[in-house]
C-alpha cells in the first residue's frame, strides 16, 4: 500500500513540474519612454470637432441640438422667419444629432462642419 501510495504521489509531483507554459515573445515592440513613440504626423489629436449650424422656422421657440441620449449640446430661441446660426461643439466619434423644436424631432447627420436645417 505504501509502494502504490509513494508511487502515485511521485507521479502527481512529476506531472506538475514537467508542465511548463510557453513564454510567447511580444512582436509588437513597446515604448519603454513617451519620447520613443512614434505618432504619425496625420494623427488627429482633437476629441472634439465644431459645427456651425444655421436653424430656422416658421414659429418662435426653444431649440434644442441633443445627444441621442437626449444629452442637451445647446439649446437656443428661434424667431419666426429669422435664420439663428449657432457653434455646437461635440465628440469627434458623434455622428448625428438630434434637433427638437416645437414637438418636432429631426435627427441631423453631421457630414459637413457648416450644416443648415429648417424646420416646417
Amino acid at each position: 500500500m505504501k509502494k502504490i501510495t509513494l508511487l502515485l504521489t511521485l507521479g502527481l509531483a512529476l506531472a506538475f513540474t514537467s508542465c511548463k507554459k510557453d513564454k510567447v515573445e511580444d512582436p509588437i515592440s513597446k515604448p519603454n519612454t513617451m519620447e520613443e513613440l512614434q505618432i504619425p504626423a496625420s494623427f488627429n489629436w482633437k476629441t472634439t470637432k465644431d459645427i456651425s449650424l444655421t436653424l430656422s422656422g416658421n414659429a418662435n421657440g426653444l431649440v434644442e441640438v441633443t445627444n441621442s441620449a437626449g444629452v442637451a449640446y445647446q439649446k437656443a430661441y428661434l424667431s419666426s422667419g429669422v435664420a439663428y446660426t449657432m457653434k455646437v461643439t461635440v465628440p469627434s466619434y458623434e455622428k448625428t444629432v438630434q434637433l427638437r423644436f416645437l414637438g418636432q424631432t429631426a435627427n441631423l447627420e453631421l457630414t459637413a462642419d457648416v450644416m443648415q436645417y429648417q424646420f416646417n
